[in-house]
């Protein structure tokens, strides 16, 4: 636990290294979720792991919900920053569920028909969120720091599992590791160099070291993996839309 107003006093006294390198964070942010969108259309699967994509909505979605807080009883600059980047966040994650409704069904539930799937989904987003409501409360995460290195370390444990079940880069590729690698690494330092309290433990560093490493390391397993083939299926429909498509 930590006391969320020594923090925001921390935060104060250095204002623009904080914005600085946060704000490159949530630039890669943005650049790996974009790349994992595309990436996932292009193949025609889900690019990200699907407790992510729970955790990461119910997180972040239950964030951008209490905007009054941040507002009005808070009213400091780095909550008011943080809600913003996250709108945006959101907005990508309800693209990814989007994404796992349409190509999901096919690779994790094949026996379930569409509507079944779909509550399936529906249900483990409402359980995530019950969840993380929970362990809030119990770990005291006032301003949100604690559920970003959850959420960062999360990320490629669960995707190691699907990068090494498919054995192959569909839906992601080392753009999308190199991009988040870069945004861990930043988020991490900003916190161990100006958030105070904890922060700079040696507890706290050895989680930024640990998670740091492992999405280096899936980056260089990205790249040494095939390339992906998509099924004649899909191909088929590619060429058939390429077609259809005026000169």
């Amino acid at each position: 636990m930590y006391d969320p107003y020594e923090v925001l006093a921390s935060l104060d006294r250095n204002m623009w290294p904080v914005i600085g390198l946060c704000g490159f964070a949530m630039l890669c942010n943005y650049t790996w979720f974009f790349a994992a969108v595309r990436q996932g259309f292009r193949d025609q699967v889900v690019p990200v792991p699907l407790f992510c994509t729970f955790f990461w909505l119910a997180g972040d979605a239950s964030m951008v919900m209490r905007f009054d807080l941040w507002f009005n009883v808070i009213g400091h600059w780095y909550v008011k920053l943080f809600w913003l980047a996250l709108v945006f966040t959101v907005i990508c994650e309800l693209v990814f569920v989007w994404m796992t409704l349409r190509f999901g069904r096919k690779e994790f539930a094949p026996g379930l028909n569409q509507s079944q799937f779909t509550l399936l989904v529906l249900l483990g987003i409402a359980t995530m969120w019950i969840a993380w409501e929970l362990i809030k409360g119990m770990i005291g995460d006032d301003l949100y720091i604690n559920y970003f290195h959850l959420a960062n370390l999360v990320g490629p444990a669960m995707a190691a599992a699907q990068l090494f079940r498919r054995g192959n880069r569909a839906g992601t590729s080392p753009l999308i590791w190199g991009a988040y690698t870069l945004m861990v690494a930043s988020w991490f330092t900003a916190c161990a160099l100006w958030y105070g309290g904890p922060f700079a433990s040696p507890a706290y560093i050895g989680l930024y070291v640990f998670c740091t490493g492992c999405a280096a390391a899936m980056t260089v397993a990205v790249a040494r993996m095939p390339a992906y083939v998509p099924p004649a299926s899909t191909q088929a429909a590619r060429a058939n839309g390429a077609a259809a498509m005026p000169a």
